[in-house]
């Protein structure tokens, strides 16, 4: 038998060999490098045609929010171009990123990051809705296979990481995937190819949290939070917050386990915990955030952070997720009108569709309620 000395003398020689291993692997593992990182921001709550754009509300726009917790990893301010609102015509958003990929050099990194209105033709064709895109002047918003196509012409270096907030975002995927490439992409759109966004800004909340080092993104809580870990949480909080499918996409030699942010330890057990809280006059999804005195913070998804409430554990459930099983016939709603439908996939509250008498091009997910049952 081991003397008692002998083992305690044993176990600190097995920690000190665990640490080294643990270092020498945090050291070889992919960093992202902000130094090295330029920024391409084109960002609309507003539009020129306002009856074919709605506008979204100017005081809760978080795209500043975004572009500030790049600049706080590290970002240089030179490395910055950001279009806001009638700034980001589509003459001025194509020729200032034509310019702005030809500034990084070969081992730089590119963050392009749009948000506002995505929209297609009448021919399916995507496009991103700039400030003055008017289809009586035969003004196109910025085509989305534009975007990659720029980054494969004038672009030196290999790592681009495109980020969309708008309706049809996961067209971006398709557009990346079609091009003939030499860069590798990492593409973190809000929806699919197929599918209308939410008009909150939860996608691009997950976003800043993730690269702010969030232990909420930190899913395997080792204290770091990878590109991985960011697009995890995205699609997490989409599919319960908003009833919508992000698109996360690694193409090439992207490593998708690239360290983005240090995390901290969370603070409680249930910390990001995703929940219906009791509030006024109804139940209200959100996720827990803080934790003091027998009380739970809330915060509710879509609504800001001076909107959260401490709240008894009373008034907080488990969500109740509706579904249908596949294969139930049912009735989807589509522009104002009730389509006969049947269930064919579900993910949490989500379901897949194919619409009767309809060929499977028209299928699509969507949100549980534009579905009810049929008599």
């Amino acid at each position: 038998m081991l003397s008692s000395m002998l083992k305690k003398k044993l176990l600190i020689i097995l920690t000190v060999i665990a640490c080294l291993i643990a270092a020498r692997g945090e050291a070889n593992a992919a960093a992202w490098e902000p130094s090295k990182t330029w920024v391409f921001f084109a960002c609309l709550v507003r539009w020129q045609d306002s009856k074919e754009f709605a506008s979204f509300p100017e005081d809760v726009r978080k795209d500043g929010v975004f572009l500030d917790s790049l600049r706080a990893k590290g970002v240089p301010n030179e490395h910055i171009v950001y279009l806001k609102d009638e700034q980001a015509t589509l003459s001025s958003v194509t020729s200032k990123f034509n310019e702005f990929l030809k500034k990084p050099g070969p081992n730089d990194w590119v963050i392009v990051y749009f948000e506002g209105h995505g929209y297609k033709d009448d021919d399916g064709t995507p496009y991103l809705a700039t400030y003055d895109v008017n289809d009586d002047r035969h003004i196109t918003g910025w085509k989305m296979d534009a975007v990659p196509a720029s980054i494969e012409r004038n672009f030196r270096g290999n790592r681009a990481v495109i980020v969309l907030d708008n309706c049809y975002s996961g067209a971006m995927d398709d557009a990346v995937k079609k091009t003939r490439r030499r860069v590798s992409y990492a593409i973190f759109a809000s929806s699919l190819a197929s599918q209308e966004s939410t008009g909150n800004w939860t996608f691009t909340e997950s976003l800043i949290s993730s690269f702010k080092g969030s232990p909420i993104a930190d899913a395997n809580h080792d204290g770091v939070v990878t590109f991985a870990e960011m697009g995890k949480h995205s699609e997490d909080d989409m599919l319960f917050g908003e009833e919508q499918l992000a698109t996360i996409d690694f193409t090439g030699d992207f490593d998708p386990q690239t360290v983005i942010a240090m995390a901290p330890k969370p603070a409680f057990q249930r910390l990001g915990e995703q929940v219906e809280a009791y509030s006024v006059d109804g139940w209200y999804k959100g996720f827990l955030v803080d934790s003091k005195g027998g009380k739970f913070k809330v915060h509710y998804y879509g609504y800001e952070d001076s909107d959260d409430e401490w709240v008894p554990p009373a008034k907080i459930r488990k969500p109740k997720l509706v579904q249908y099983p596949i294969g139930r016939r049912v009735l989807v709603q589509w522009e104002k009108k009730w389509y006969p439908a049947t269930v064919l996939d579900v993910k949490g509250s989500v379901h897949l569709i194919t619409y009767t008498g309809y060929g499977h091009e028209w299928d699509e997910w969507v949100s549980s309620d534009r579905i009810k049952i049929r008599k």
